[in-house]
C-alpha cells in the first residue's frame, strides 16, 4: 500500500498541470457554492434571531398609498380590547445624513426600551446617567461613518424640519448580539427624536401591541383593523411571511448561481466520466504488465482522486471563509441585500453550519471520486495486451 501511495504522489506531479487545472476549477466550484451556503446560512440566522422579538401587532396609520402619524390616544383605546397586553407607541423615522450619504434610523428611547433584545434596558440605563444631553447611543460602526462630523463638531449635527440644528452628543455605544439589528439605528431621548423627526404629541411613527393568548392575536388584529379602516395591522406572523418571501425571492437569485456552479461542476464530470486518454490507458496497460492487479489499479485512482479531490475542497472552503466573513463576501453579498449608497453597510455574523460543508463535502467529492475510479476499473478488467495496443 505504501509503494502504491508512493506511486500515486509522483503520478500527480507528473501531470502536474492537468491535475493542478483539475484543482483550480474544483476548488472554485467549492469556494463559490460554500460562498453562497455561508451567506444564506448567516443572513438566515440573524433574520431568525431578531423575529423573535417582533411585536405580536403591528398597527400604523396609512391611506391613499401613503403613511400618516397615528394619534397617541388610539393606546387607551387598543388597551381597553380583551386580551391585549400591553399598547405602546413608538417614535422613530428614517433620518438622511446629506454628507454620508446615507440613511440611519433614529428611535426615541421610551417606546423602544422594551422592543427586540433585553439588552435595550442596559443601554437605557447608561443613556440615563449621561450629564450632557442631547446624546444618542448608538454601534462603533456607525461612529465610524460619522467620524467626520465628530472631528468637525464634537458632536453630531441633526436638523429638524424648521431647519433648525440640534448638536448631539454620544452618550454611548452599544452592540447587540446580531449585525443586522444595530446596522442603522441611533437611540434618542424622545422629545429629541420627537424634535428631529418633525413628530409632535400626542403622535407616533405607530403602536406596537402585544398580547397575552397568541391564539388569539389574528382575532385582535382582525377586530383593531375593522374598527378603522385606516389603520394598517400587521401581526406578527404576517411580518415574518413578508420577510421570508422576501428572503425566498432572493435565494432563488443564487439557486441561479447553484445551477450554474453544478452545471459546469457536471461537464467536468462528464468529460472524467466519458473516458480515460491515451497515455492514462497506457499507463494502466504498463501496470498490469508489471504486475498490479486490479484491486492495485483500483486503489492507485482512488487515492489520486481523493487527494485532489479533498485538497480543493479544503482550499474552496478555506478560501470561502475568508471572502464571506473576513472581506464580507464583496459583490455576492449585494445579490441578497441589493446595492445602494443610501444603504448603510453591516457585517455578515460568523456562523458555520458544519451540515451544510458536510451536504457539500458529499455532493461533490465522492461524485468526482466515483467518475475517476469507474472508467479506470473498465481499462483494469481488460488485457494488458490489447490496452497497450
Amino acid at each position: 500500500m505504501k509503494n502504491i501511495f508512493n506511486y500515486t504522489l509522483a503520478s500527480i506531479t507528473r501531470y502536474g498541470y492537468k491535475n493542478l487545472t483539475i484543482t483550480f476549477i474544483f476548488g472554485v466550484l467549492v469556494w463559490l457554492l460554500s460562498s453562497v451556503l455561508m451567506i444564506t446560512n448567516s443572513l438566515n440566522n440573524e433574520y431568525k434571531s431578531i423575529s423573535k422579538e417582533f411585536p405580536d401587532i403591528l398597527v400604523s396609520k396609512s391611506y391613499g398609498g401613503r403613511s400618516y402619524l397615528i394619534e397617541g390616544n388610539l393606546t387607551g383605546e387598543f388597551l381597553k380590547i380583551a386580551g391585549v397586553k400591553s399598547a405602546k407607541g413608538r417614535v422613530w423615522g428614517q433620518y438622511y445624513f446629506e454628507r454620508n450619504r446615507v440613511y440611519l434610523s433614529i428611535f426615541g428611547i421610551k417606546s423602544f426600551e422594551e422592543q427586540y433584545q433585553k439588552e435595550i434596558e442596559k443601554i437605557a440605563e447608561v443613556f440615563n446617567e449621561s450629564k450632557n444631553p442631547p446624546f444618542m447611543i448608538t454601534s462603533k460602526s456607525i461612529l465610524k461613518v460619522l467620524e467626520g462630523d465628530l472631528k468637525l463638531y464634537k458632536s453630531v449635527p441633526f436638523f429638524t424640519p424648521e431647519n433648525s440644528m440640534i448638536k448631539v452628543n454620544v452618550g454611548g455605544v452599544y452592540k447587540f448580539n446580531h449585525s443586522l439589528e444595530n446596522n442603522d439605528i441611533i437611540l434618542l431621548d424622545e422629545d429629541v427624536a420627537r424634535e428631529i423627526l418633525g413628530i409632535k404629541k400626542p403622535y407616533f411613527s405607530d403602536i406596537t401591541i402585544d398580547v397575552s393568548n397568541p391564539s388569539e392575536v389574528d382575532f385582535i388584529a382582525k377586530k383593531i383593523a375593522i374598527s378603522n379602516s385606516n389603520l394598517k395591522v400587521i401581526t406578527k406572523n404576517s411580518m415574518l411571511k413578508q420577510y421570508q418571501l422576501l428572503f425566498d425571492y432572493k435565494s432563488g437569485l443564487f439557486l441561479m448561481l447553484f445551477v450554474i456552479c453544478f452545471v459546469t461542476f457536471a461537464t467536468v464530470l462528464y468529460d472524467k466520466a466519458s473516458g480515460l486518454r491515451s497515455e492514462e490507458k497506457r499507463e494502466i496497460g504498463i501496470l498490469k504488465a508489471l504486475g498490479w492487479e486490479i484491486s492495485h489499479i483500483i486503489n492507485y485512482k482512488l487515492m489520486e482522486s481523493l487527494i485532489l479531490s479533498v485538497f480543493a475542497f479544503v482550499i474552496g472552503v478555506s478560501l470561502a471563509i475568508f471572502f464571506v466573513y473576513i472581506l464580507q463576501a464583496p459583490f455576492l453579498k449585494q445579490i441578497f441585500v441589493g446595492y445602494s449608497e443610501l444603504k448603510f453597510p453591516f457585517e455578515l455574523v460568523f456562523n458555520l453550519n458544519f451540515k451544510i460543508i458536510a451536504l457539500l463535502f458529499f455532493v461533490t467529492v465522492p461524485l468526482y471520486v466515483a467518475v475517476c475510479i469507474i472508467p479506470a476499473w473498465k481499462i483494469a478488467v481488460s488485457d494488458a495486451g490489447e490496452i497497450l495496443r
